[in-house]
């Protein structure tokens, strides 16, 4: 077995979003999980919040939902919260793909034995400390 070298764009390829034929409202809502920090974490998405500020129906937010889940733009979990899929976010983003791509062949950081080692105090900061000031 031969080890291959990670490819970031070979790896986080999703097709352009603008062969998924979204709709105005799919692309309204989400814009609208971008804005509200679905980007870097999964959140609620309260439909009466999202209708009046996209200003499309409840059952066309509904619908973009699951269009965008069955995409797999979003990803839904358990609790019924909602993300944008990091694919995505890595295919629309290659400066943080390469950031990524760096990070997964870096080596770890590990710390030595000064790390482990106890702070060394200086004699200014040992008598600095001893001072008892008045308030």
């Amino acid at each position: 077995m031969t080890a291959h070298a990670f490819d970031p764009d070979a790896e986080f390829v999703t097709p352009p979003l603008y062969t998924l034929k979204l709709t105005a409202a799919q692309r309204c809502v989400l814009d609208w999980i971008e804005r509200h920090g679905g980007l870097f974490a999964a959140i609620s998405v309260p439909v009466d919040d999202v209708v009046r500020d996209v200003d499309h129906s409840e059952s066309t937010v509904y619908e973009a939902l699951a269009r965008l889940t069955t995409l797999g733009l979003l990803v839904r979990d358990d609790a019924g919260t909602y993300r944008i899929n990091a694919r995505y976010v890595l295919s629309s983003n290659p400066d943080l793909r390469r950031l990524v791509a760096a990070a997964l062949v870096d080596p770890p950081i590990t710390p030595d034995t000064r790390a482990a080692a106890p702070r060394k105090v200086s004699n200014v900061d040992a008598r600095r400390r001893r001072t008892i000031r008045s308030v």
